[in-house]
């Protein structure tokens, strides 16, 4: 399970939305969204909290895509 939230949350990283929109839409900073982006702070160490918000946003994504 742990591995399918990290692997979303990449996608979701590695993706053309902007740090901005992310932020918009999960309220984590646009900072620590670049430390993650960037690679100074690891997926695996960031909170649950972090992680579920951002899981829920990839895939709500990808839900709009796929309508």
């Amino acid at each position: 399970m742990f591995e399918m939230i990290i692997n979303e949350v990449s996608k979701l990283l590695n993706s053309d939305i902007t740090s901005y929109e992310i932020n918009r839409h999960t309220g984590i900073t646009r900072q620590l969204i670049d430390k993650y982006r960037s690679g100074k702070s690891e997926l695996k160490n960031m909170t649950l909290e972090t992680a579920e918000k951002l899981y829920t946003y990839a895939k709500k994504i990808e839900y709009k895509n796929e309508k």
